[in-house]
């Protein structure tokens, strides 16, 4: 049975990779027979941005998470640093006339923005797994447990004073024209706090609702239990808990297109097809992009059982002694 759904997944995967060169191909095709503002061009757009965001949404279940993050963590700093770099030569007028730049930084804008999501909240779960031992965190902290709910707020509150700068900045007609570029890199930190903030809000949401954002706690009586999260203790068990409905692959895919409706607007969602005003996808895109951080915050342990599964065992393990004891 292994063997076989190892092999659909195989199919899958080479399915879509040679899918993805096929419409990378017409992507460029477009790009140089239609004019930029075209409604055949914002078609093209849709459909390109639409296939990365399930390509990698796919991806994320059928390879091996090391592997994905791999992929992620070299494609967001090269597509990056090579979608600045095109964008400054044609911004100072410096002629590429062999390769058609100006489709090569689209589409690794695309690609990079399609695939932030799903690496983004497979390194939350990365960062929780390698930092949630109390020993590493009294180096700073001290006596002092800073909980993640009252950062969660923090990281909210930045993200809309980043929200606050960008009204500002688009009332210029310079910055939504030649230098457009600012408005895109100010959107980047607005997702990555607003996501984030969310995140961990929803992830301490039962602290939270009992006013706990800074606590001193004795450290001392406590003894590594788990080889990640120490201490475990009986009053903890809530916390290592799943809800009900099965949530993190709704907030995934929902975080995917809360990110492409902030970065792209209405070339993700053409206004002659949907109605839609730029400022107003971007608005549902913020809104979005809350409720998905929330998604995963409230199933971040599903979650790690999935990308963990031996670790979670382990801590499963500490948790069904405490009943026993009970």
């Amino acid at each position: 049975m292994n063997k076989y759904f190892k092999l659909l997944k195989e199919i899958i995967l080479s399915s879509l990779i040679i899918l993805s060169f096929v419409i990378i191909y017409y992507f460029f095709y477009y790009n140089q027979h239609y004019r930029w503002d075209s409604l055949e061009i914002k078609i093209n757009w849709m459909v390109t941005i639409l296939f990365f965001i399930l390509f990698f949404y796919i991806l994320f279940y059928l390879v091996n998470f090391q592997i994905y993050n791999l992929i992620f963590i070299l494609m967001i700093p090269f597509g990056t640093l090579l979608w600045i770099i095109i964008y400054f030569l044609e911004f100072f007028k410096i002629e590429l006339s062999i390769w058609n730049w100006s489709a090569i930084r689209d589409i690794s804008a695309i690609l990079c923005i399609a695939i932030l999501a799903p690496g983004l909240s497979l390194n939350f779960i990365k960062y929780i797994k390698n930092n949630s031992n109390l020993h590493k965190k009294r180096r700073i902290f001290q006596n002092y447990h800073i909980h993640e709910g009252f950062a969660g707020i923090l990281f909210i509150i930045i993200a809309f004073c980043l929200w606050i700068i960008r009204i500002l900045l688009i009332q210029h007609k310079i910055i939504k024209q030649e230098l457009r570029i600012i408005l895109a890199l100010n959107m980047i930190p607005i997702f990555l706090f607003l996501f984030s903030g969310s995140f961990l809000i929803f992830r301490d949401r039962k602290d939270l609702l009992k006013l706990k954002f800074i606590e001193k706690k004795n450290y001392e009586l406590k003894s590594n239990i788990s080889s990640v999260f120490n201490p475990i203790t009986p009053d903890s068990k809530q916390f290592f808990k799943s809800p009900n409905v099965v949530f993190y692959p709704f907030g995934i895919f929902l975080s995917s297109i809360s990110v492409n409706m902030f970065i792209h607007g209405t070339y993700f969602l053409p206004e002659e097809i949907f109605s839609l005003t730029y400022e107003t996808i971007v608005f549902v895109g913020f809104i979005l992009c809350f409720i998905a951080g929330g998604m995963i915050g409230i199933d971040w342990y599903r979650l790690f059982a999935k990308l963990y599964p031996k670790l979670y065992l382990e801590v499963e393990q500490i948790l069904n002694n405490f009943k026993n004891i009970s």
